[in-house]
């Protein structure tokens, strides 16, 4: 019983932080409307589980998400889950400490990540016709306040909960490579 209602909680809290990462991208004013809430989210959560769900996760919340965007159907939900599969890679496998600008650097190769693919992704469609329009400028613009917000609010959130919690203390991680 217990296993069930953890369930249905995880899966309202789904259906909770993509309503208000939509909510807020409308209510919010032009540069702040950027902040990509559910990746600064994810990544987060990411570092506070340390466990490979955050994948599945990222790939319903985007799955979600997907409904409301006006790009082809698949363009966001597969660059978003192969950003957070290789973010996730990363994390294990190549940052070694849990420090906050371990977790800056870590969310700024994550937007990376996915803004390259996303990119790579509609010129491919581009190239069968699919997309018809690509308005480089605007898309450019709308990246560079992306980052900037995101990334600055997942180095604050990160501060503020390391004060409070242990899981995020500067403590090294074991990893297969870089064990210390």
């Amino acid at each position: 019983m217990l296993k069930v209602a953890r369930w249905i909680g995880g899966l309202a809290g789904l259906f909770f932080f993509v309503i208000m990462d939509i909510g807020l991208s409308y209510i919010l004013p032009y540069p702040l409307s950027k902040i990509n809430l559910l990746f600064a989210l994810l990544i987060i959560l990411m570092l506070w589980r340390n466990s490979g769900w955050i994948v599945w996760i990222t790939f319903f919340t985007h799955l979600i998400i997907e409904l409301y965007t006006a790009s082809p159907f698949g363009v966001v939900l597969a660059s978003s889950t192969l950003s957070i599969l290789s973010s996730f890679w990363l994390y294990k496998h190549l940052f070694t400490n849990r420090s906050w600008y371990a977790t800056v650097a870590l969310s700024a190769i994550t937007l990376a990540i996915f803004r390259l693919f996303y990119v790579t992704t509609l010129l491919i469609l581009r190239v069968f016709g699919v997309v018809k329009i690509f308005p480089w400028k605007l898309m450019l613009v709308t990246f560079a306040w992306e980052a900037l917000l995101t990334i600055s609010a997942v180095g604050v959130i990160y501060f503020i909960i390391s004060r409070f919690s242990t899981r995020f203390k500067s403590a090294v991680i074991t990893a297969r490579r870089f064990s210390v």
